[in-house]
């Protein structure tokens, strides 16, 4: 019972020489690619866009519509909707997983059967498709659009069926 402890320096000392041991094993790992691995890029050439850093993988995404043709000419505004859509009462519930391209614009899309909406007042009429516009934000704004599809809509075109060879590949 002297007043001295000896194991703290002892394990500060420890620690020490674990690290001193460590620090050549972690300088190679910080070594990637050789130094000529990649060019520059050129001047005045465009850097490509780079996608959103984040801490988990990306959920797959679908372009459901495309369209060269203004959004705000594809269906009908939906007021009572979009106020909806501002206070988190119709909205998607992944928002972008299926998207629409209308000459410059990408909006969410969401099925009025159910699939990516969430609707908890059961105010969506099943034969629509729901554009959302701002989806996440209080600025929502929401289109209708007639579902094409025969097997939602039967009175839908026909035209735009498989089987008749409506459907272009890109």
């Amino acid at each position: 019972m002297c007043g001295f402890d000896l194991r703290r320096p002892a394990a500060a000392w420890l620690c020490g020489l674990m690290l001193l041991g460590a620090a050549p094993a972690l300088a190679g790992a910080l070594e990637r690619t050789e130094p000529g691995h990649q060019a520059p890029p050129q001047p005045g050439s465009s850097l490509p866009v780079a996608p959103p850093i984040v801490q988990y993988a990306l959920p797959s995404q679908w372009m459901t519509i495309h369209s060269k043709e203004d959004w705000r000419k594809a269906g009908s505004f939906e007021k009572e909707l979009s106020k909806d859509c501002a206070a988190l009462r119709f909205n998607e519930i992944e928002p972008m997983r299926f998207r629409a391209f209308y000459k410059g614009e990408v909006l969410g899309v969401a099925f009025g059967h159910g699939l990516n909406l969430h609707d908890p007042g059961k105010k969506a009429d099943r034969k629509k498709i729901y554009l959302f516009r701002n989806g996440d934000s209080t600025n929502c704004t929401v289109q209708s659009v007639d579902n094409q599809d025969p097997r939602v809509n039967p009175a839908g075109s026909q035209a735009n069926t498989p089987a008749a060879g409506g459907f272009k590949k890109y």
